[in-house]
Parts: C-alpha cells; structure tokens; sequence
C-alpha cells in the first residue's frame, strides 16, 4: 500500500469514529429532549456533516498547515492513525477522550519530532480557546437559562412548538459545525484531493449509522433529563462558539463546549440533580487526550 493510501485510509477511519462518536454532541440534545427520533437525529447529524465539511471545512487547512509544516504523506498517515489509537483507546477504556484535541496533540508531537518549524503563536490561541471556550458555554448557558425561565409563555403550545423547530435546525448546525471544524480538519491533514472528499463523505454517513449507538445519549442520560429550554440553550452556546473558532481556523471540540453548556444549564437548577463526576470524567478527557497524542506523535 502506497503512502498516499494510508493517509486516505486514516482520513477515511478518523471521519467514521468522530461522526459517530460525536453525534450525541449534535443531536444527543434533540433526542435526550423526546423532540426527534433516533433515526431522524442520525440522518440529521449525517447531513450536517457533509454540508458542513463540504462548504467550510476547506477553511482548517490553515490549521492543519500550522501545526504540522511541510507535511508529508508519511507525517501525514502517522498523524492520522496515532489519533485513531488514542480515539479507540478512550473508547474502549470508557474514557471520553476528544479526537480534535488529541489530533491537535498529536501534530504538535509529530512536528517536534520531525524538527518542524512551529507557529508558537498559534498553538497557544488554540490551547487558550480549549480553557475559556468551556468558560464561556457554562457562563453563557447558565445566565441564559435563568433569563429564560424567568418569562411566563402566553401560549405554552405555541412556545413548545417554537422550541422543537429551533431544536431542529440548530441540531442540523451543530453537526454542521462539526463537519467544518473537526472533519475539515482531518481531512485538511490528508489534504483536500477529491479522494479524501470522497472518503470523508462515506465515512460521515457511516460513522453515524454504525458508531453512535453508545454515545447517543450520554449527555441527557449522564447529567439531567433535558427540557426543551435546556436542549436549545446548550446547543445554541455550544454552536456559535464552534463556528467562531471555525472562522478563525481554530480546532475546537464539540463535544467539549456542548458537555460544558450541559453542565452550566444543570447548576441554573438550584434543586436539579447533576451528575458532577460525569462531568469530571469528561474534563479529565479533554487533558489527557492532547498529552496523550503529544506523547505518542513524539515518540513515532
């Protein structure tokens, strides 16, 4: 197998994990909420995915330039599948390890390995992003909930049929955020040939028919039963604050600005149940799987 079919390979195997792992963090809200079906939310979160890889996921390639110069197919192919292992790794120790951070850790690895010229500037925007990001999502989340709750709907019916439209469509931007973030992503190390496009399509459609099933509800189940208020809240902080990092080329996780919206809209409820420890489990996550994919990118 030539070096070139290894990186379309990763590329095609990373988009499948990510797609399905992470679309709780799409439509996991919807779903959690009781406004779609499972198989509506999967086919909603697959076509988010391809819009949005397809119309900016163009834009990471600044991003994948950056953290790894000069790449080539080999760099490239060993980016792609040591993050793949450390994905698959977390999967299968039930750790939530995010695959843009560890992609990100891993790049940084191989680069220092590889003696490359690195864009201190810029891998210190991104680490930046990944603290305050969460900040930001539980702040916004939290004052906005109480805003929220604090009007009385004239007309309830109307109010709930409002809140399932808006869960909609702001699910189908969620994952389309995804697609333009981390899937740009992913596919900008492969580069943008019309193979990898190609691939990367397939593996969208894939990844979440075939690799969701465990992760769909996680964040409903792990943390509170979601309202409508608190579905929409999470998913609209958690969207704008992906979509600004897209515009900027800047990697950020879905997963982590959703979990950390999720969390904030739980402590809005003075006598809500939340699960704090998932919490914890999922922050430690976004520590280890840069290190982690650092380590190992270094290694190699």
């Amino acid at each position: 197998m030539q070096l070139w079919e290894l990186v379309s390979a990763g590329v095609f195997l990373a988009v499948a994990l990510v797609s399905g792992n992470n679309l709780s963090a799409c439509v996991g809200t919807a779903i959690g909420s009781g406004v779609v079906s499972r198989r509506f939310g999967t086919a909603l979160g697959a076509a988010g995915y391809v819009t949005g890889l397809l119309v900016q996921g163009p834009n990471m390639a600044f991003a994948a330039h950056t953290l790894l110069p000069n790449q080539s197919d080999f760099a490239a192919s060993a980016a792609l599948f040591v993050t793949v292992v450390v994905f698959v790794f977390g999967m299968a120790a039930r750790v939530p390890l995010s695959l843009t951070m560890s992609l990100v850790g891993t790049l940084a690895g191989v680069s220092v390995a590889e003696h490359l010229p690195i864009n201190h500037t810029f891998v210190l925007t991104v680490v930046a992003t990944w603290f305050l990001a969460p900040v930001v999502s539980i702040a916004a989340t939290f004052f906005l909930l109480r805003s929220l709750n604090a009007f009385e709907p004239k007309d309830i019916w109307l109010t709930v049929r409002a809140y399932k439209a808006l869960l909609i469509g702001l699910s189908f931007f969620t994952a389309y955020t995804l697609g333009a973030n981390t899937l740009g992503l992913v596919v900008a190390i492969g580069a943008f040939s019309p193979v990898n496009v190609a691939l990367a399509v397939s593996a969208a459609v894939i990844g979440p028919v075939y690799f969701s099933r465990a992760q769909l509800t996680r964040i409903g189940r792990d943390f509170f039963s979601l309202r409508y208020s608190n579905a929409l809240v999470t998913l609209l902080a958690s969207t704008v604050l992906v979509e600004l990092a897209t515009l900027f080329a800047i990697p950020l996780s879905n997963t982590q600005t959703l979990s950390a919206g999720v969390f904030g809209a739980g402590v809005s409820y003075r006598r809500k149940y939340i699960s704090a420890r998932s919490f914890l489990v999922v922050v430690v996550g976004w520590v280890v799987a840069p290190l982690l994919g650092f380590a190992i990118g270094l290694i190699l």
